[in-house]
């Protein structure tokens, strides 16, 4: 994976017929402000730029953390902005890759922006597919967070992986990814904060397992961000660790997102080489 993307055939064909076209690539996720996640970001960014040897951008869907960087002095873009300053650096051709699990709710607001940058004519913009698009795709996602899992883990270990989830129809992905990670191993589980297979189902199945020792907790989301510090490591009543701890199991988090996973980036890396041909 770590040699350089042949643009050789691709720049030809896009030559053909007009002035010689300049290729950038746009990496679009929710985002977070604190350290661990910007530096996985930029990592990602880096290592992208590398291996195409293209410019590439960063854009956040979240409105309210691009607000809160602004109050800080921090420059963040939307999609659509990142865009349009493409747009005005004179790009001709574009992939945006979403950086989100499933082609929920924020998936489909980041190819609604696209629609409206390509709307002025000056821009030739493909999409990269998310990391799941169909339940096939869970069959590399699921090794993939399999060597996610703490040094630390043992055999009498359990995890469970925290996914934001959704009620659009694409959370049936979660399901299949739920169902591959069990069959992989029987004590990996993951669950989501919204959607139909929460919290509470794996607590159920971990009561029928008195040999396990531990629980970890891992986010499933891009970056270690407030869901992950809060919603599942924090010390709120509510956190997952505290529930957890709460029905007697011995519970610790273990803070890192996708992003910082070398072979979900490689299935990344795949969904832009494939949107590239799109172009």
């Amino acid at each position: 994976m770590e040699n350089r993307f042949d643009w050789s055939e691709i720049t030809l064909h896009l030559s053909a017929g007009q002035r010689s076209p300049k290729i950038g690539i746009l990496i679009a996720a929710y985002g977070s402000s604190n350290m661990q996640s910007s530096q996985a970001i930029r990592r990602f960014q880096g290592r992208l730029e590398q291996y195409f040897g293209v410019p590439v951008r960063v854009a956040f869907t979240s409105e309210t953390l691009r607000r809160r960087l602004a109050h800080a002095k921090t420059k963040s873009d939307s999609v659509l902005k990142a865009l349009k300053k493409m747009e005005y650096e004179r790009f001709t051709h574009i992939v945006v890759q979403s950086l989100h699990l499933i082609a929920g709710i924020e998936y489909h607001e980041v190819l609604a922006d696209t629609e409206l940058a390509k709307s002025s004519g000056a821009l030739n913009i493909s999409f990269g597919l998310p990391l799941l698009q169909e339940t096939a795709d869970a069959d590399r996602v699921v090794p993939a967070l399999a060597k996610l899992l703490p040094e630390e883990f043992r055999e009498n270990d359990a995890a469970v992986w925290m996914g934001h989830g959704t009620n659009h129809e694409a959370q049936q992905l979660y399901c299949a990814l739920a169902e591959k990670l069990h069959a992989y191993n029987g004590n990996l589980y993951s669950a989501c904060m919204e959607g139909r297979y929460r919290l509470e189902h794996v607590v159920s199945d971990l009561k029928k397992k008195p040999s396990v020792r531990r629980i970890w907790l891992l986010p499933l989301l891009t970056v270690v961000g407030k869901h992950a510090l809060c919603d599942m490591a924090g010390d709120g009543q509510e956190s997952w660790k505290n529930r957890l701890r709460a029905q007697g199991f011995d519970c610790e988090p273990y803070l890192k997102g996708l992003a910082e996973s070398e072979e979900i980036q490689d299935i990344w890396i795949e969904r832009i080489v494939r949107a590239i041909s799109a172009l």
